[in-house]
């Protein structure tokens, strides 16, 4: 499919949705990270008593709180792994495809509300860095790279080391969406420094059939880097252990994320992704 279809295709299944409320639901969830002291005011009854500045306060006959202005515009920075794994799919669409919906889902809503766009395209490394602009050409220019790129990326990724270098380069006051199906997130040092600079959500995208398979008497051949692994599906047992098995280590991942103070949320393919990303934001508004 060439780009332009696949932009027009993007934009007609999800425009609709993204054009109600979507794009400031999103915006109003993380407001508390980008706003700055200003001035101090006389403390007033309807004020947030975790406003009150008590050293001030404390040097007069006045009680005084803190006055706070939002920075309204944001500059959102996408994660975007493309390496092989993210073309894998057993029914309707690829992994790829549920990324694509999901960027230009939160990139057109953050255009619409004045924000700028940005993205790092990656798998084991940067292979390309598309500059911020609140242009929605910029949004064609992502996707443009996105498919340029996948056709000869690896099997293999590493976010962490993504991660690694944003840390180096000093990057902040950013709502970062990573967009992967890496589950591999064990530097717990590397993700705290991450988080203090910059609002971090992590969405793992997954195909249905790799966190439950599929319960049919049939043997599927999945094919990986340098290997083949047949999988017999008319054993029952251990197709509910492998659920039990994969349910606990995404838990796993989410507590270990939160942890550090990074935001979790997993979609697949059963999912509707406009519904999913509403209900995530409106749940930690």
């Amino acid at each position: 499919m060439s780009i332009e279809k696949k932009i027009k295709l993007l934009d007609f299944k999800l425009k609709k949705n993204i054009w109600s409320n979507l794009f400031w639901i999103y915006k109003t969830s993380f407001h508390w990270k980008w706003i700055e002291f200003t001035e101090h005011k006389e403390y007033n009854f309807w004020d947030s008593i975790k406003d009150i500045d008590w050293k001030v306060s404390a040097k007069s006959w006045n009680i005084y709180s803190k006055k706070y202005e939002e920075e309204r515009d944001l500059d959102v920075l996408f994660f975007i792994d493309i390496s092989k794994s993210m073309d894998f799919w057993i029914t309707d669409k690829t992994k790829k495809d549920i990324q694509e919906e999901i960027f230009y889902s939160l990139a057109f809503s953050a255009i619409q509300n004045n924000d700028s766009v940005w993205a790092f395209i990656y798998d084991t490394k940067i292979l390309e860095y598309i500059p911020n602009s609140k242009w929605i050409t910029n949004i064609f220019k992502i996707i443009e790279n996105i498919e340029k790129y996948r056709k000869n990326s690896s099997w293999e990724k590493n976010t962490i080391k993504l991660i690694e270098y944003i840390n180096k380069i000093n990057i902040n006051k950013n709502l970062i969406f990573i967009l992967t199906d890496d589950t591999n997130f064990n530097d717990e040092k590397v993700l705290k420094i991450f988080w203090t600079k910059n609002e971090v959500i992590l969405i793992n995208i997954f195909d249905y059939f790799e966190n439950n398979l599929i319960d049919e008497n049939v043997n599927i051949t999945l094919k990986s880097w340098n290997s083949f692994l047949n999988i017999n599906l008319d054993n029952h047992k251990k197709i509910q252990n492998f659920r039990k098995l994969r349910k606990e280590k995404i838990k796993f991942l989410e507590k270990s994320l939160n942890k550090s103070n990074i935001w979790y949320i997993n979609i697949d393919n059963t999912k509707n992704i406009y519904k999913e990303l509403v209900w995530y934001f409106s749940k930690i508004i």
